[in-house]
């Protein structure tokens, strides 16, 4: 990742989990934290890093998926997990559709 990349993507995990923590109620955040995850997945395109991202962050949500699910989770948790994985998804979401048209495109 680029250095404004990895700051992007590092700032977007601390924005998740203060957002997470403090503003769990809004109707908004989620769509401010899933656009924000967006913008990072753009900063962080780079051919060589899209292989190995794709598959750790494909790890990460699975993770946050299965701690999510659990009830017996204290209530601030359960609103971290749930907006670092909004963010991690949307990174990724764009990530993989880039991988995928270059991925048509070039034929492979």
């Amino acid at each position: 990742m680029a250095d404004l990349g990895k700051l992007a993507f590092y700032g977007g995990l601390a924005v998740a989990a203060i957002v997470g923590l403090f503003f769990r109620d809004s109707d908004l955040i989620p769509w401010l934290v899933g656009g924000l995850g967006l913008v990072v997945g753009f900063l962080n395109i780079r051919a060589p890093e899209v292989r190995g991202f794709l598959i750790a962050g494909s790890a990460l949500t699975l993770a946050l998926m299965s701690i999510h699910g659990q009830h017996f989770n204290p209530i601030w948790l359960t609103g971290i997990v749930y907006y670092e994985k909004v963010f991690v998804t949307h990174v990724l979401l764009v990530v993989a559709l880039v991988a995928f048209v270059h991925t048509a495109r070039d034929g492979r």
